[in-house]
């Protein structure tokens, strides 16, 4: 929908409304005063990244906050920094009201357990966990936990669908769009260059496959959001893990096919449905030379689950004990039958030397300056806002064929285009925003003639959170009723140049990932003012002879 469009239907809106508070009273029935009416709906704010680091996700927390003032809502839309943005939502204070931000979709989220139990289960809504919304719902529980139970395929997907439903009607977010992982790097420096779906060109598969087409070894990255840290007890936004990948080693890596690899594990047995024993790959060494053992696997899983991180805490609950079988076996016991355990628990728990953490008082706190992991990289600096640079560990069982890599911060999306023209940089670790997207298609007189544009699907999404501990997002109605304020075609057509999906009120898993999306969920994905005050109206919500909106008595 066009600007001057919307333009014209919030003029009409805003007449028709003043006409209507003037005969009623400032919206109200009859002669109540506004003493009479519930309290007012308190002052909001929805926070969002900075526009530089995510253009429609500030865009649209502005829309949103536009539509809400319209409606008589005192609302203003704050962007902020993204790493205080997840400080904010996963801080102890868990003081916001609602926020725009991201779920990547990392391969292994093609399983649906992180994007139905991590996100939504009630028991991640406390500090730290990945129900930032605070959604609390027993019978979704009930479900989110029984689909990680079922071992039978075509059950859990029934599961998961009935689940999907539940959400949609609750609204615990409303998805704003998709992306399109539109990504680029320099062809006449390196090919074999591969865009794997959620993750773009810059993922854990890259440094096996980058092959250099010239005497330049070390490719430089590019990235317009800074790391938060490195380290892998704190670390919770997907740029930070992009590197933590390559400096710490996993049990287990999902190929670009999303098939589990054995990787610092050299075999696993499914010994029963809630015992699974892995074999460690033998002669692995930590970057210090001290070698990986049996007790760095158990420690770090320990570890991880006595300090009770949060970001990995739904795929660590099923674990009910970590023992040594012998000299290279570690089993794992867990409370119940957990189908996604080899892709998502052995898939994203790193192994951190015993010799190092175990006498650190504060683990979560640490600031891992050193990052001494066993993965194919080892770290060389590390410095906030400008850059990461890293070596390869030659003594890696599989060595990469680049030589290290270089993971630069640029302030803003403009930078990192000149950088590309330039040939400053080789490679962007991120989707393009559309004007950088049809400018390199386009070309303009040959000056991208050195970069290849590719494209891959997006199993991830974008979306409005709210605090549903919070009035008014408390009530289900209002959450509704934001879905309809919400203009979906604005997101895609406009801010996204067509680059993606487009979202809708409710959740379900995005279409891209077929199998486990539910397409006969109810999802509000019509823009409606006029839908949403009626929704408002019917839930008892009231405006006062100022216009302010009332919350229902």
């Amino acid at each position: 929908m066009s600007f001057k469009r919307k333009s014209l239907i919030f003029g009409c809106l805003l007449v028709v409304t003043m006409l209507f508070m003037s005969a009623c009273g400032g919206g109200q029935t009859g002669d109540v005063s506004d003493d009479e009416l519930g309290e007012m709906v308190p002052s909001l704010v929805i926070l969002s990244s900075l526009p530089e680091a995510n253009m429609v996700n500030y865009e649209m927390a502005q829309e949103v906050a536009e539509e809400l003032q319209e409606l008589g809502v005192d609302i203003v839309a704050q962007p902020m920094d993204f790493a205080v943005l997840l400080d904010v939502l996963y801080g102890e204070d868990m003081d916001y009201d609602a926020f725009t931000i991201g779920w990547s979709g990392r391969i292994e989220r093609l399983d649906p357990d992180m994007f139905i139990h991590s996100i939504f289960h009630s028991d991640n809504a406390g500090v730290g966990g990945n129900n930032t919304s605070r959604y609390r719902n027993p019978a979704f529980d009930a479900l989110a936990d029984a689909q990680r139970q079922e071992m039978d395929l075509e059950k859990r997907r029934e599961i998961v669908f009935e689940a999907q439903e539940i959400l949609a009607e609750d609204v615990p977010l409303i998805t704003l769009y998709s992306r399109a992982n539109m990504q680029t790097y320099n062809k006449e420096r390196f090919e074999n260059v591969i865009n794997i779906p959620g993750e773009g060109l810059f993922n854990e598969w890259t440094p096996f496959t980058l092959t250099p087409l010239t005497d330049k070894t070390v490719p430089v990255v590019a990235s317009n959001v800074n790391i938060d840290d490195i380290n892998p007890l704190s670390s919770k936004s997907v740029y930070g893990w992009r590197n933590l990948r390559l400096i710490y080693d996993k049990l287990v890596r999902l190929s670009p096919e999303i098939e589990p690899v054995p990787w610092a594990a050299e075999s696993w047995e499914v010994v029963a449905d809630d015992v699974i024993d892995v074999t460690l790959r033998s002669g692995m060494t930590f970057h210090d030379g001290e070698p990986v053992t049996v007790e760095d696997v158990k420690f770090s899983y320990d570890l991880f689950i006595d300090q009770n991180v949060e970001y990995f805490a739904s795929f660590l609950e099923p674990i009910d004990s970590v023992e040594i079988t012998d000299e290279n076996t570690v089993r794992f016991n867990l409370k119940y039958a957990y189908a996604p355990f080899i892709t998502n628990t052995l898939a994203q728990i790193p192994i951190l030397p015993q010799h190092i953490w175990e006498d650190i008082s504060n683990p979560v706190q640490y600031a891992n300056s050193e990052a001494i992991g066993s993965g194919p990289f080892k770290l060389e600096r590390f410095q906030t806002g400008e850059e990461l640079v890293l070596s390869r560990f030659d003594e890696y069982f599989e060595p990469p064929i680049i030589e290290g890599y270089i993971f630069q911060i640029f302030a803003s999306p403009e930078g990192v285009l000149t950088a590309l023209e330039l040939g400053n940089v080789d490679m962007v670790s991120y989707d393009l925003v559309p004007a950088h997207t049809e400018q390199i298609f386009n070309n303009d007189g040959g000056r991208y003639d050195h970069l290849e544009l590719t494209e891959a699907q997006d199993i991830g999404f974008f979306y409005l959170g709210f605090n549903i501990d919070r009035p008014p997002f408390d009530n289900r109605e209002f959450r509704k009723a934001v879905a309809y304020l919400t203009d979906y075609d604005l997101a895609l057509d406009v801010h996204l140049n067509g680059y993606g999906a487009r979202g809708g009120g409710g959740f379900s898993i995005v279409e891209a990932n077929e199998f486990w999306h539910n397409p006969n969920v109810p999802i509000y994905d019509t823009y409606d003012p006029e839908m949403a005050r009626q929704i408002l109206e019917d839930a008892g919500f009231t405006w006062d002879s100022n216009g302010r909106m009332r919350m229902p008595k």
